[in-house]
Order: structure tokens, then C-alpha cells, then sequence
């Protein structure tokens, strides 16, 4: 029997998704240019936070169940998703990617340092309170110099009150709605999951991932679509290292040891690879072209061939 119910919803649920996604972007747009900052800082400092909400949710709920190490793997494969498959498809659909010409070399370092740091801390397989606050210093730290020094020469658009209130009510809506729509995504793919005897192990690794980041995925082909690339990219680079900011707010609130499984080790090693990878590609060319896109995308092939071996 063909679940048309779910498969309704899925659509509809896929058109709100589209359409606060398209909101967003627009809105974001405009209160940059009214504050004088870049698109990709925007994206970044602001949507980045915005659409992590989700993870954050999770490891809120996996730390009030005394089990804070459910949430790790859900960072670290958010941060892996993306980076290789969001990165790379978009670079192969659009051609390349040119990176913020404001973007310094150093820039460019520490911001993949932030979203590789988790890579040291959980190499042992605890997260202590120092770590924690490391962690969390180093995303602090990293905001502050991109906002200082990325945004020199921008100038900003004047607005009325009624206009920056109006941006601001419309770029909340559409959050709220990305997060509203991704979640009954999750759900009804949950429910055919289910309906259809599909292993839990595959609806945890790729369906958990994916759906906590249906917002950066859904802004990201609403930028390439409407040419806003600098807020798409700067959205997943700062979702990224907003996700080392909630492991080290974990780490600060409920610091644990023996993550177990196997598994995040293979994880932890993946990210470095992939963060070298990435750094040295957005290094060389200032870009992430076709080819180099596809590179990323064999980095997620091979996170998720690693993760059904184990």
C-alpha cells in the first residue's frame, strides 16, 4: 500500500522548506547591508548559530537523559556532512565555489582550526571541563576577528525602523519555519523508515545528520539558485563550528569519558583528513572547484562505507 499521507506531507513539508529557506536568505541579505557586514559573515556569525538549533536541541536532550555522548556523533557527522557532501555537491552543481575575497589566509586557518578542534579533545574519548572551555574560547575567539577584521569597507544601507523590524519579524519566521518543516521531514521519513523495515543503524547515521542540517542544505540551494553563494557558504562554514561551540558547552555542563562503540574514533580521523583536504583546497585557488568538489564528496562516501563496516 503506497503511504500517500506521508508522502503528501514530505512534499508540503518540502515546499515550506524551499520557501523559509528563500526567506531567509533575502532577509539576511538586507540587515548585512543595513549593519554593514559581509554576506559571508552573516552567514556565518548569525545563521550559522540559527541553524544549529537543532543540534543544540539534541545534545539539551541527551545531556538531561545522562547519556551527553549520543549527541557527539550527531556533531561530528553534522560537521562531516557538512563540509564533504554539502560542499562538494554544491561546488559540482555550481562549478566552483570562489571563497569571500575579505577572507584572509589566517581567516580562513582558524576558522577550519575551530571546526577541527573537536579532533584533539575527543582523541582519547573524554571530554573534560578544561576541554570544554577551550572549545568553546576558540569559537569566541574566531568570531571575534572575522567580525573585526572581515568587514572593513562595508557600507552600510540606511533603513527605517519600521523596515529593520519588518527584516528582522520575517527572518525569524523563516527560521522558525525551516526548523518546523525539517522536523516533520524527519518524521514522516521516520515513519516510512519504519513501514518499510529499513535497519535503524542507517536511519541514525545518515537520516539523524541530514535532517539536523535539512536548514544549511535548504539555504545552500536557495544561494546557489538566487547567486547569495557568500551566505550559503559562510551558513555551513559557521553551522561547522557552532557545532565545536555545543560539544564545548557539553563539555563545560556534563563532561564524560568512553564515548565507546568504535566509531568515533574512524569519525575523529575522517575530520582531520577532511579538514586538511579542505584548507589546502580553499588555500590554493581561493576557490573549491568541480574536481576538488568531488574529493569532498568521496570523503562522505567513505565516512558512511566506515560507518556500516563497523
Amino acid at each position: 500500500m503506497i503511504p500517500w499521507t506521508q508522502l503528501t506531507t514530505l512534499l508540503l513539508s518540502g515546499v515550506f522548506l524551499t520557501g523559509a529557506a528563500h526567506l531567509v536568505i533575502g532577509q539576511s541579505t538586507r540587515l548585512a547591508r543595513r549593519f554593514g557586514l559581509s554576506d559571508f559573515t552573516m552567514g556565518f556569525l548569525l545563521l550559522g548559530l540559527f541553524t544549529s538549533l537543532p543540534e543544540l536541541f539534541v545534545a539539551i536532550q541527551s545531556v538531561s537523559d545522562g547519556i551527553p555522548q549520543l549527541s557527539v556523533g550527531n556533531l561530528l557527522g553534522g560537521s562531516i556532512l557538512l563540509l564533504s557532501f554539502v560542499m562538494g555537491a554544491t561546488s559540482i552543481i555550481q562549478g566552483q565555489v570562489a571563497l569571500d575575497h575579505r577572507l584572509s589566509q589566517r581567516e580562513l586557518t582558524l576558522m577550519i582550526g575551530v571546526i577541527a578542534a573537536p579532533i584533539a579533545v575527543l582523541w582519547d574519548g573524554q571530554l573534560t571541563r578544561i576541554e570544554g572551555g577551550v572549545l568553546v574560547g576558540l569559537y569566541i575567539l574566531n568570531s571575534a576577528l572575522l567580525n573585526h577584521g572581515n568587514d572593513k569597507g562595508n557600507r552600510k544601507v540606511k533603513q527605517s525602523r519600521h523596515g529593520l523590524t519588518r527584516s528582522i519579524f520575517l527572518l525569524v519566521l523563516g527560521i522558525i519555519t525551516l526548523f518546523i518543516s525539517s522536523r516533520v521531514i524527519v518524521t514522516q521519513a521516520e515513519s516510512l523508515m519504519r513501514m518499510f523495515s529499513i535497519a535503524p543503524v542507517l536511519f541514525g547515521l545518515f537520516f539523524l545528520s541530514i535532517g539536523t542540517n535539512l536548514p544549511e542544505l535548504a539555504l545552500a540551494l536557495d544561494g546557489i539558485r538566487n547567486r547569495r553563494k557568500e551566505i550559503a557558504f559562510g551558513d555551513f562554514l559557521g553551522s561547522s563550528a557552532a557545532n565545536t561551540l555545543i560539544l564545548g558547552a557539553i563539555g563545560l555542563v556534563s563532561p564524560f569519558s568512553a564515548v565507546g562503540h568504535g566509531r568515533i574514533p574512524g569519525a575523529v580521523l575522517i575530520l582531520a583528513a577532511l579538514c586538511l583536504y579542505f584548507l589546502w583546497a580553499a588555500v590554493s585557488g581561493r576557490s573549491i572547484s568541480r574536481r576538488e568538489g568531488i574529493g569532498l564528496l568521496a570523503f562522505y562516501i567513505l565516512f558512511g562505507v566506515y560507518e556500516l563496516a563497523v
